[in-house]
């Protein structure tokens, strides 16, 4: 599947399960004590360091966007799917929110605080990773914070049903050491990891790392 078809691929799964995905996962209550320890790291981190915009890239319904919006954050969003920004505009009016990609983001060289990744690149291959992890560092401020989540693993599968829909859409797992690798490779720190085993609901472990865009770039 070339790049191209890729995209296709998760844009017209996300689009056919947008309304389901809203309904299932309405809010942030399903992420762990674990998760919301840092995400509210990232919050405190670039609130009190950088002060400046946010973006939940690979935002879907919205639902991490408004989690970000209630802790103080100025955040927009963005997601490949144009049924997931319709449903997200249409439950967050007050948000802003456009049909983006990764690895080109809306944005200008150094204009954000931070970058929120919750489990975005999960339909990314390794490949695609440095180009994607070099364009958050582009949007970055010297000193933004970017978070990203995602399942531990190796390798790829091939979903054929997802939320109550049938779907045709790759998902990839990594390890943490790969993802810390390809950060440090676009030029982040990484400041902060956190690993845990799955829940009940889940089928792999799930990893959080925060990583940091050099306040002095070398």
């Amino acid at each position: 599947m070339n790049p191209d078809e890729r995209l296709d691929s998760v844009s017209s799964t996300y689009d056919a399960v947008a309304e389901s995905y809203a309904h299932l996962l309405p809010d942030a209550s399903f992420e762990a004590p674990t998760d919301h320890g840092m995400i509210r790291a990232f919050v405190t981190y670039v609130a009190e360091d950088i002060a400046q915009a946010v973006v939940d890239a690979g935002c879907g319904t919205g639902r991490m966007t408004r989690l970000l919006a209630s802790q103080g954050l100025d955040v927009s969003g963005i997601d490949l799917s144009t049924g997931m920004i319709e449903v997200a505009r249409r439950t967050y009016p007050e948000l802003s929110f456009e049909v983006a990609e990764l690895a080109d983001l809306p944005y200008a060289d150094g204009q954000l605080g931070g970058v929120f990744a919750w489990y975005s690149i999960i339909h990314s291959p390794p490949a695609d990773l440095p180009r994607i992890f070099a364009e958050f560092f582009r949007v970055l401020a010297p000193g933004g914070y970017a978070l990203l989540g995602f399942h531990i693993g190796d390798g790829h599968r091939h979903l054929t049903h997802a939320y109550g829909h049938a779907v045709s859409v790759e998902t990839h797992r990594f390890t943490p050491e790969l993802i810390a690798g390809h950060l440090a490779d676009a030029g982040f720190s990484v400041i902060a990891q956190m690993t845990r085993q799955a829940r009940t609901q889940e089928t792999t472990p799930q990893a959080v790392l925060l990583a940091r865009r050099p306040a002095k770039d070398t």
